[in-house]
C-alpha cells in the first residue's frame, strides 16, 4: 500500500510541475515581447489639428480638414494628404522609419532635387492615436530668440 501511495504522490507531483511548466511556458506578458511601434503606425490616420507655439510667443492651431490624412505602410512607404490652401488636396509620397522614440519621414521633392528630411519625436502611439512633434530655435519678427515646436495629432 505504501507504494502504491508513493506512486500516487509521486504522479500528482508530476503532473503538478508540468502543469505549472507550461502555464509559464505557454503564457508571456505583452511586455516581454519586443516593443514594435512601426507596426502600430502602420494606417490611414486623419489629420485632427497641428499646433505651432513659439515661446516665448504665440500658438497657433490648425484644424484637420475632412479628407487630410497621412498613410503607413507596413514596406516604410506612405501618402500623406494635405489641403493646399486653394481648396485642392496635395497628394505627397514619403517613406518613413521608426527607430526607438523617433520617427523620420522623407518627402520627395518632385519640384526641386534631393528629398525633405525631418525626424519628429513620437509623443504618443496607440492603435488609434498618433502624436508627433518636432522642436527647434528660430527667431521671433522681432529677432528676439524662442523655441518652436510643432506638434501634430493624428487619430485612426
Amino acid at each position: 500500500m505504501k507504494t502504491q501511495h508513493i506512486k500516487h504522490k509521486t504522479m500528482a507531483c508530476l503532473t503538478t510541475i508540468c502543469l505549472l511548466l507550461m502555464i509559464f511556458v505557454g503564457c508571456s506578458k505583452d511586455n516581454d515581447l519586443p516593443d514594435q511601434p512601426d507596426q502600430d503606425i502602420v494606417g490611414k490616420w486623419q489629420l485632427e489639428k497641428y499646433v505651432t507655439q513659439e515661446t516665448p510667443g504665440e500658438t497657433d492651431t490648425y484644424v484637420g480638414k475632412e479628407g487630410e490624412w497621412a498613410e503607413f505602410k507596413g514596406d516604410g512607404t506612405g501618402t500623406q494628404r494635405w489641403a493646399d490652401g486653394d481648396g485642392k488636396f496635395d497628394l505627397e509620397p514619403f517613406t518613413w522609419k521608426i527607430s526607438g522614440n523617433k520617427l523620420k519621414i522623407t518627402e520627395d521633392l518632385e519640384d526641386e532635387e534631393g528629398a525633405d528630411e525631418e525626424e519628429f519625436t513620437i509623443v504618443k502611439l496607440t492603435k488609434q492615436e498618433l502624436v508627433f512633434k518636432d522642436e527647434w530655435n528660430g527667431k521671433d519678427a522681432n529677432g528676439k530668440d524662442i523655441k518652436i515646436t510643432e506638434t501634430y495629432y493624428l487619430r485612426k
